[in-house]
């Protein structure tokens, strides 16, 4: 009797296990590459991989931290990941040449799927230097972001914008995570991190550390109108971190969700449609998440769209 127990309860588990097997198989397992683990991006794509497990059935985002940008293109044109946040000045080199891109092979496969929260330059340092401008960066240390990631680009125009060549600074590239933790330690004197507000990382600083933000001036605009067409003016309002009872003037670039031709147009449209049904839910994960919406979807997108998302935005009235 024991024994037939046994053998029938081995039954059991093995149809039982079959049956798990085939629901994992069945699953969609799909990539999105996002930023550092301190960053806005990642903190974006991990509740749009949230949305995707509630609304999405059969699908499961996996959500990759990575040295943001330059290194998202890169893995979505060679399909190491499905789709990508990124900055729209990247995606518009990567597709055409150029910039970092200059020399190397264009990535006609890269696709637009939507744009989302603005991603603002947040440029400190410790109160205790005592420097206020982004003039007084002259011969110091200044992180311009991780390594590989094109925030070094809008870094460079600010300080450009101030009259600092590159030379005129000693740049280094750190994640923003390593940055905050480099200024606490006083290994650099500045950090320059390009992400939505308020960013974990800049919360962690400014809740441990007073804080000098870097404000730009307005006669610096016209500058950077006519040699970084792709960027904008934007503002951190007053109060946006601890310690900041003033706003500060930066530009900024909006965030653009990017993936391959060859992904399929089902899986762009029902990812789309996942995030512009709920972005009230995303912007309950991270306040960055209710600029992911309908109206501003479509902004600041210099590279074609891809099939699947454009049918969901033309059934919006987005397209004509």
């Amino acid at each position: 009797m024991f024994r037939k127990f046994v053998i029938v309860l081995a039954a059991m588990c093995l149809v039982i296990g079959t049956a798990i097997g085939g629901i994992a198989a069945d699953q969609k397992v799909i990539s999105i590459a996002t930023g550092g683990s301190g960053g806005t991006y990642y903190a974006i794509g991990a509740g749009i991989s949230k949305l995707v497990s509630k609304y999405m059935p059969g699908y499961k985002l996996v959500v990759q931290s990575t040295g943001a940008s330059i290194e998202n293109i890169h893995l979505v044109a060679n399909r190491k990941v499905d789709f990508a946040i990124v900055m729209p000045d990247a995606a518009f080199f990567a597709y055409t040449g150029g910039r970092e891109f200059e020399g190397k092979a264009k990535y006609p496969v890269l696709r637009a799927v939507m744009t989302g929260h603005a991603s603002l330059l947040q440029g400190a340092t410790l109160k205790s230097s005592g420097i206020t401008s982004m003039a007084g960066l002259k011969g110091k240390k200044v992180a311009l972001g991780a390594p590989g990631s094109p925030s070094k680009f809008v870094s460079m125009a600010a300080l450009g914008a101030n009259g600092l060549k590159l030379e005129d600074y000693n740049a280094t590239y750190l994640t923003y995570s390593e940055m905050v933790q480099a200024l606490k330690d006083g290994t650099i004197t500045s950090s320059m991190v390009f992400a939505g507000i308020p960013t974990s990382s800049m919360l962690d600083l400014t809740t441990t550390k007073k804080v000098n933000f870097l404000s730009m001036d307005e006669d610096k605009y016209a500058y950077l109108k006519k040699n970084y067409p792709y960027y904008a003016r934007a503002v951190i309002p007053a109060n946006t971190y601890p310690g900041q009872d003033k706003a500060v003037n930066t530009i900024s670039a909006p965030s653009t969700l990017i993936t391959s031709a060859d992904v399929p147009a089902e899986t762009v449209y029902l990812l789309i449609k996942t995030i512009l049904d709920h972005t009230d839910e995303l912007g309950q994960i991270h306040k960055a998440g209710n600029a992911w919406d309908l109206g501003d979807a479509t902004e600041g997108v210099a590279i074609p769209f891809h099939k699947g998302a454009e049918k969901f935005l033309k059934e919006k009235g987005k397209f004509k």
